[in-house]
């Protein structure tokens, strides 16, 4: 069993140095998770988005399939969102249509398209 020695002055000072070391890379670590939490919410927002825009397109390009072909453009505002869907249809007269739909938002945009024989 080894005897207990008093704390001397140095000991003392040590303690605070790593105390502060301590703190400090608790700091570094509570930083790292704020970074990456907000990261992952504007990923679950783009992929949000990018969900939304892609439904809007395969409506319109339904729409486009079954009815009339006329080239056109709107906005839907959707999750407080505002997104411009622009559609085309070239082609006909015996040969395939080809309608396509483009969705445009802040900074991105997705497309769609296909072939239409009738």
């Amino acid at each position: 069993m080894s005897a207990m020695r008093p704390l001397t002055r140095t000991d003392r000072g040590s303690a605070v140095a790593e105390a502060l070391v301590a703190a400090a890379l608790a700091g570094v670590a509570l930083a790292a998770i704020a970074l990456v939490a907000r990261l992952a919410g504007a990923g679950l927002r783009v992929a949000r988005d990018t969900s939304t825009a892609l439904a809007l397109a395969e409506t319109q390009l339904e729409a486009l399939r079954t009815g009339p072909r006329d080239d056109g453009t709107d906005e839907v505002v959707a999750d407080g969102v505002r997104f411009t869907r622009t559609w085309t249809a070239i082609g006909g007269r015996g040969l395939p249509t080809r309608v396509a739909v483009e969705v445009t938002w802040p900074d991105h945009r997705v497309g769609l398209e296909t072939g239409v024989l009738r």
